[in-house]
């Protein structure tokens, strides 16, 4: 059987592409029901095209997936370093957790559960995932930014919170969409890592559009109360001058 590439050596352009496309297929379906003659068809390859991936089906499945956690990774910690402030990056770190996790169908993480090379590339990711919150938490909490929190803590929680927002029964059950979901997760962390002075400015902000509602609301009452009086009014007058017409 032939040996199959180094992962890190360039592929040709016919190679990379049925890479990208099986790289598709494993994490929009899972992959314990595949094998390389299935997957032969599917992709319109050779079974030796597959083999020149990877020696072994195994090997081709360790190349697939650790191919889509390591851009996964790539993308996060670019998103962590293009960030204007530890807020920023905070805010734009969690949105990003959760858009690189949506593409994965609940099959593939269940299969990588039962598959031991997957796991250990998947626990690899989570704990880079958790050490760039953890800092990125930590500095905002040296420079004054968020409360003194555990930043482990929170960070742990952010990751199982964003593995929860994905599933589309649990969203279902919030009554929520995705966005949606997502930025009543901003919302809780922001009010429990920002200084109290900060959530008091975002709570003013809430409460005087709340209180515009509400004022909106009672002009809309006393106007309708005022036509009513008003059309009473109108109503007593005609009735006055017919009780007194001859």
């Amino acid at each position: 059987m032939k040996k199959g590439r180094p992962p890190n050596e360039r592929l040709s352009p016919r190679l990379a592409l049925i890479l990208r496309e099986l790289e598709r297929i494993v994490v929009g379906e899972g992959f314990v029901h595949l094998d390389t003659a299935s997957l032969a068809k599917r992709l319109r390859c050779s079974k030796r095209a597959l083999y020149a991936l990877a020696p072994t089906q195994e090997r081709l499945l360790v190349r697939v997936i650790g191919g889509v956690l390591k851009r996964t990774d790539q993308h996060l910690a670019g998103v962590a370093k293009a960030a204007p402030d530890r807020r920023a990056a905070l805010t734009n770190y969690m949105a990003a957790i959760v858009q690189t996790s949506r593409p994965a169908d609940p099959r593939f993480l269940r299969d990588i559960a039962e598959f031991p090379p997957g796991m250990r590339l998947l626990r690899i990711l989570q704990r880079r995932t958790v050490a760039r919150l953890e800092q990125i938490i930590r500095s905002g909490i040296e420079a004054g930014t968020f409360n003194d929190i555990s930043p482990k803590l929170v960070a742990e929680l952010i990751l199982m919170a964003a593995a929860r927002l994905i599933n589309p029964d649990f969203l279902r059950q919030l009554g929520l969409t995705l966005a949606e979901a997502y930025e009543e997760l901003s919302r809780l962390i922001d009010h429990g890592l920002l200084p109290p002075a900060a959530s008091a400015t975002m709570a003013d902000r809430s409460g005087t559009i709340a209180d515009s509602r509400i004022v909106s609301r009672k002009r809309v009452s006393t106007d309708v109360r005022d036509e009513g009086t008003n059309s009473n009014n109108q109503r007593k007058r005609h009735s006055a001058r017919a009780d007194i017409r001859p």
